[in-house]
């Protein structure tokens, strides 16, 4: 096992506000089913329920701002070229008292709300569902591929979890596909891709009820974006299976709808929403975390604080090399600038401002 030292320096005023607190980010970070943060200019945007969302400058401190039309729940973001596509349901889930609901996309050039160039394109409709049918319309989640294609799961509780194919050039549905049943037993899923695998992220649990919500995040992996999907017991998702990724702790409860933020090669973050910080009266807000790795399998690492840190490797696979596991200067700024204790990845650890590394 090889272990690295990276010590960094904070100034007195963070020492002093976060020093041994873990805290959701700062700010208002009032949120409920935020998208992917996404980076426009400088800035960092995560969408939620309801229409609009939030802005931040630095990954940390964040306030309302974020502007999406069309109302709606659970938005999901994604980068393509130079546009930003985003998705959205209209209803759907139970809310407005019924399943009936659709899934749309839509484009812009920036998310910038006072840039000149700010302007989404009207909605398409890529899935449907009917108060009757085995699926809901609701919580969609996209992934571009490492062979360049577009994926967007979608579903609840109320039935199954789908996955479609839509066209990376317009954001529509591709023609001729089909819905592919992935998963039951959860909701607001979404993939990401590692190592030859895709993986699929849902959130377990119930929602919406403030500290009594039991969300916590979920995962399988396949060799295919169709799946099947099983856990690291074998467990298929379309059976109710699921390895834990994150539930509760740190005074917050209710972890669900998981995003990624690639900060830069090998270093990752990750976003998703505590339906309740015990310390903010109850109320939904967004959360960043390390993402780690092990044995394969993601695993969300420790809440952020001010303070010395150890990375481990923990993969026979990892490189020997002399190089640090982290990012240099080049990849900042990013979001969650401070950084969690004695960790544990297969390819890094966590981001330092201002890092100086000494290998034991």
């Amino acid at each position: 096992m090889k272990s690295r030292n990276i010590v960094m320096g904070l100034s007195a005023l963070l020492a002093l506000s976060f020093a041994q607190k873990a805290d959701a980010q700062v700010g208002e970070p009032y949120i409920h089913d935020p998208s992917t943060i996404m980076e426009c200019d400088g800035k960092y945007y995560t969408f939620g329920t309801g229409g609009g969302g939030l802005i931040s400058e630095d990954g940390w401190t964040w306030n309302g701002g974020a502007v999406r039309p069309g109302g709606g729940a659970a938005p999901d973001a994604i980068k393509i070229g130079d546009r930003y596509l985003i998705a959205y349901s209209t209803t759907g889930g139970g809310l407005g008292g019924g399943h009936r609901g659709t899934v749309v996309t839509m484009w812009n050039k920036t998310l910038d709300p006072n840039s000149p160039d700010f302007e989404y394109t009207e909605p398409i409709q890529v899935a449907a569902s009917l108060n009757d049918e085995d699926c809901d319309a609701i919580d969609a989640g996209l992934l571009m591929g490492p062979d360049g294609r577009l994926w967007c799961t979608y579903g609840t509780y109320f039935g199954f979890i789908r996955v479609i194919e839509l066209d990376p050039a317009t954001g529509a549905r591709m023609e001729g596909c089909r819905d592919i049943d992935i998963a039951i037993d959860c909701e607001a899923t979404t993939m990401i891709y590692r190592d030859g695998w895709y993986y699929l992220l849902g959130t377990h649990g119930t929602c919406c009820d403030g500290v009594n919500s039991t969300y916590n995040i979920v995962v399988g992996r396949s060799k295919q974006p169709t799946g099947p999907f099983v856990d690291n017991m074998g467990r298929d998702m379309l059976k109710g299976g699921g390895k834990m990724v994150l539930a509760a702790g740190y005074r917050m409860t209710g972890a669900g709808h998981f995003g990624l933020y690639e900060v830069c090669e090998g270093v990752q973050k990750m976003s998703c929403h505590f339906e309740a910080d015990f310390d903010r009266g109850g109320r939904s807000v967004l959360a960043i975390r390390p993402l780690l790795w092990k044995n394969g399998w993601p695993v969300a690492g420790e809440p952020f604080f001010e303070g010395t840190y150890m990375i481990e490797s923990e993969s026979a696979s990892a490189p020997n090399t002399e190089q640090s596991p982290y990012c240099e200067t080049p990849c900042l700024p990013h979001p969650g600038a401070r950084h969690s204790r004695r960790l544990s990845n297969s390819s890094s650890g966590v981001l330092p401002h201002a890092p100086s590394a000494a290998r034991e």
